[in-house]
């Protein structure tokens, strides 16, 4: 009896045994999560097809409608404003003597076609020569942006110092007419609680030139604004053996004549 009892038990000590021994062993390490994706020493290559994005600024908003499809007559999206950063995602094919149309990203969410001459480039010859062209015949707040976008986005461009002499002067020419607009809107600042100056320096005529970067200072004996002269100082630090750089300094010592009343 004792020995069948014996018998029957074995076959479930042999599995017990089993049991505890692979227990009792190395367990096997489970693979992370993201083991079969690309680690750190296995970077992940871009594929042929993943497009590219060239940088490219808005300089002639004369052209920049944004349309829903690459012709003239397409429905316009918006309008993009000088000096608006865009990405370009693809080129439209355009058949003979018809404009040719760039596909841009303007934000997350907006895309749309833009004429190609509303822009420039980053990284393509020739696009300072183009933007050069059109500060020559722009003013105002257009020129002075057109400026800063050559001297800014192209700085390579040896067109630099020049086009910052062109802005400082277009302050010079928008001081002169800020003067004669803000003194017949001021007069003689009567029932004033502060300076004269403290009125002309704080007009709202000032303020889309101040977020462009140009400052002005007011000469209350002459009752006239003058450019305060930053981009020259920036063209004798940057180019100081230039001949713009000359002429900087030449700006300055008028400007200054202008400030202390002996201009």
């Amino acid at each position: 009896m004792r020995n069948r009892f014996l018998f029957l038990f074995a076959p479930f000590s042999f599995l017990l045994l089993i049991s505890v021994s692979a227990s009792s062993g190395q367990t096997t390490t489970p693979k992370p999560p993201f083991a079969n994706r690309a680690g750190p020493q296995d970077p992940v290559k871009p594929s042929p097809s993943t497009p590219t994005f060239k940088k490219a600024f808005v300089i002639d908003d004369r052209l920049s409608v944004l349309r829903r499809k690459p012709d003239l007559q397409g429905e316009v999206i918006r309008r993009v404003r000088l000096g608006h950063v865009v990405f370009i995602v693809s080129t439209s094919k355009a058949p003979p003597r018809e404009p040719r149309f760039y596909r841009v990203a303007v934000s997350r969410r907006t895309r749309g076609w833009i004429h190609e001459a509303a822009l420039a480039v980053q990284g393509h010859p020739g696009e300072d020569q183009r933007i050069l062209k059109l500060i020559e015949g722009a003013e105002g707040t257009d020129r002075i942006t057109l400026c800063r976008l050559l001297c800014q986005s192209f700085s390579r461009s040896r067109l630099v110092a020049h086009s910052m002499l062109l802005l400082g002067e277009e302050a010079e020419r928008v001081a002169a007419s800020l003067t004669q607009r803000i003194r017949r809107r001021l007069g003689e600042v009567r029932d004033a609680v502060a300076a004269v100056r403290d009125y002309y320096l704080s007009d709202a005529g000032l303020d889309r030139y101040s977020k462009l970067g140009v400052a002005f200072d007011f000469n209350e004996s002459t009752a006239e604004f003058v450019y305060d002269g930053k981009v020259y100082r920036d063209v004798i630090k940057l180019f100081p053996k230039s001949q713009e750089a000359a002429v900087a300094r030449e700006r300055l010592g008028a400007n200054a004549k202008k400030i202390s009343g002996r201009g």
